[in-house]
């Protein structure tokens, strides 16, 4: 993949993930996990309030990592990641000998790109991505952490569990909201563990996912169990898209620097223009 792709990269990381809770594109069908059906088989309080208490609060995080994109051609990158919880997502490609060339900027309300190889950017609504469904910034941050939530209505906690319903998924559980979009079902796969395993998007009244994204290595931190690896399939302009992201040396809660402005002298460009792009 040609550098003058790096801001691709930045955006795809955000659209792939947020696309999950955005416009459904029907690709192929992922294989849910053993013994996971859509009719729900209520299951006590208890598993899912174990579930529950694997989801610590936290305020701030910061990791480094690294990001793998196959669309025809491959490209990787270490990155450095930054959250602060419910204002910003911050994405930084490193690729090199740790200079950064590329950062994507997710708020409440906007998503940036910036391109400093070819002093570039994209600055577009939130909506871009998700087609007009309530995503929050707390949502999106549950989809890079491997965190059941309930879009628009925060983590999965005591105080929103009565509007999922649990159901028996094999050795685990899955967790669906209640709350249906556009026809189709989200809901969360759990093993017998309590390690996220996947975040399935589906018809109702389906039992294949025709999206999917899914979570490994599961460990426990100080914001509870949190998964270090996530590997999604899409297909953005016709083109299969497999991206893989993993996470090292997570610090929570620390002082976390977000740059929030646009450097001066780069020229803007359109969503259309990185569409273009990627076509080419």
């Amino acid at each position: 993949m040609k550098i003058k792709s790096i801001i691709i990269l930045s955006l795809l990381t955000a659209t792939l993930l947020m696309s999950s809770c955005g416009t459904i594109k029907k690709g192929a069908a992922a294989t849910l996990p053993q013994g996971q059906t859509t009719t729900p088989t209520t299951v006590s309080s208890d598993p899912l309030n174990a579930l529950i208490a694997t989801l610590n609060d936290w305020q701030t995080m910061q990791a480094g990592g690294n990001i793998k994109l196959s669309a025809g051609s491959s490209f990787s990158s270490s990155i450095q990641v930054r959250m602060v919880r419910d204002k910003d997502i911050y994405i930084s490609l490193r690729p090199a000998l740790g200079i950064e060339v590329g950062k994507l900027l997710i708020t409440a309300d906007s998503i940036y790109a910036v391109d400093k190889i070819h002093k570039r950017f994209i600055a577009e609504k939130v909506s871009l991505l998700t087609a007009g469904i309530p995503v929050t910034v707390s949502d999106v941050q549950d989809i890079f952490l491997g965190r059941a939530f309930i879009i628009g209505k925060g983590t999965l906690s005591d105080a929103n569990k009565d509007q999922v319903s649990a159901a028996k998924a094999g050795s685990g559980i899955s967790v669906t909201p209640n709350e249906h979009y556009k026809g189709h079902v989200y809901s969360f796969a759990y093993d017998k563990l309590n390690n996220i395993v996947t975040l399935n998007i589906m018809p109702e009244n389906s039992t294949t996912a025709t999206y999917q994204v899914k979570y490994s290595d599961v460990k426990p931190t100080d914001a509870g169990k949190i998964a270090h690896g996530i590997k999604v399939n899409a297909t953005v302009e016709k083109k299969q898209l497999d991206l893989s992201l993993s996470y090292k040396n997570i610090d929570w809660n620390g002082n976390v620097k977000i740059e929030h402005g646009i450097p001066s002298g780069y020229k803007r460009m359109s969503a259309r223009d990185l569409l273009s792009m990627f076509s080419n």
